[in-house]
């Protein structure tokens, strides 16, 4: 039986460098990642894969995957009054 290939193209989410970093670093053990897109805002990634404002011209193939960080708390006092 042939090897399957688990491999894919990611999406990541991610507002805080340290969990970026350990994030990649648990990915990269697995050896499933083949190029990817990390954004730091909810905007970016919709921005990437709607092709909207600096991405406009990119041709690129969509992620097959994506992981999104959700913060438990706010990251800034515009969200803390909310």
């Amino acid at each position: 039986m042939a090897d399957r290939d688990y491999s894919c193209k990611l999406l990541l989410v991610e507002d805080n460098q340290n969990d970026l970093e350990s994030t990649l670093a648990v990915l990269s053990e697995g050896r499933t990642i083949e190029g990817g897109f990390i954004a730091r805002d909810g905007e970016e990634p919709l921005d990437y894969l709607h092709r909207r404002a600096v991405y406009r011209s990119q041709a690129t193939d969509d992620p097959k995957a994506g992981l999104l960080a959700l913060n438990d708390k706010p990251s800034s006092a515009a969200e803390r009054e909310l």
